[in-house]
């Protein structure tokens, strides 16, 4: 048995997510024999940028600020439909497009928090969650799989079942940024530890969190390799991602945040920047 102990970053782990997510059996059959929904976010479109060299517009996202959208309003696609080797933007028809899902097909969809009872959530910003979150009933009950690649950096303390009954968009006095409430997402959680043992046959677990300047939200792993074969595999893949430049995966025009007051606004309640609070 040799060990491997490891630190990645965030955007590292995005990196291995998005390489074991290319190699997942479900995805790989689906590629060929199915359609695929790609829900935009930054973990999303690493898989994208692998799969098809399309980065995805950002929406929202989490900075220093808070929860907070794009500056810019840009035509380019959030989610894109893949579909016998090919791809189209679907933001505006994603709920006629979703109601043709069977069980052949695929949704990848990444998640805002995770807990340790399986359970995963998506925020939402906008009424129901825009039109993504009025296709979500399809995703589940015309039998499509679900796979959601999220970070171990999301892992949240309690039930998100129970917290997801307690908040809201509405009922904030302030927030830093848009005020959001969650939508439960259900499907198969897809983290850095299950990316490593789709690339190798280990056994991999954290055990550590967090660091300084740049580690700020990593995850620290033990991996373990029965065999020389298995240990070189996964090894030569680590330093690959240890030695290469990783940066914020997306649409770049997208990743400019938003500032009060721009074109977003309108659709978003309880930001302190947007009342001049703060």
């Amino acid at each position: 048995m040799k060990k491997i102990q490891i630190t990645l970053t965030v955007e590292e782990g995005k990196e291995i997510i998005a390489l074991g997510m290319l190699n997942h059996p479900i995805f790989k059959n689906t590629i060929d024999n199915g359609k695929i929904l790609f829900k935009g976010g930054t973990t999303v479109s690493k898989i994208t940028e692998k799969l098809l060299k399309v980065p995805l517009r950002i929406s929202g996202r989490i900075t220093q600020r808070g929860t907070v959208a794009s500056k810019a309003t840009l035509k380019e696609a959030h989610s894109i439909l893949y579909h016998n080797r090919e791809w189209k933007g679907v933001d505006a028809d994603i709920v006629a497009e979703v109601a043709k899902f069977t069980d052949k097909d695929l949704i990848i969809c990444s998640a805002n928090a995770i807990d340790n009872y399986g359970n995963a959530a998506l925020m939402a910003g906008s009424v129901g969650g825009g039109l993504v979150g009025q296709s979500l009933s399809s995703w589940y009950t015309e039998g499509a799989k679900v796979i959601i690649p999220v970070g171990l950096e999301k892992i949240v303390p309690g039930n998100l079942s129970e917290i997801i009954n307690k908040t809201g968009r509405r009922d904030k006095s302030i927030s830093w940024g848009m005020s959001v409430g969650l939508m439960p997402l259900y499907g198969e959680i897809f983290t850095e530890i299950e990316a490593i043992k789709t690339l190798a046959d280990v056994d991999c677990f954290p055990i550590g969190a967090g660091g300084l300047g740049m580690a700020q939200g990593s995850i620290t792993l033990e991996i373990h390799a029965p065999s020389n074969e298995e240990y070189e595999k996964i090894l030569e893949i680590l330093k690959t991602i240890k030695t290469k430049p990783i940066g914020i995966s997306g649409l770049e025009d997208s990743l400019e945040e938003c500032e009060a007051i721009c074109d977003n606004c309108s659709k978003h309640i309880g930001c302190g920047y947007k009342s001049k609070v703060f």
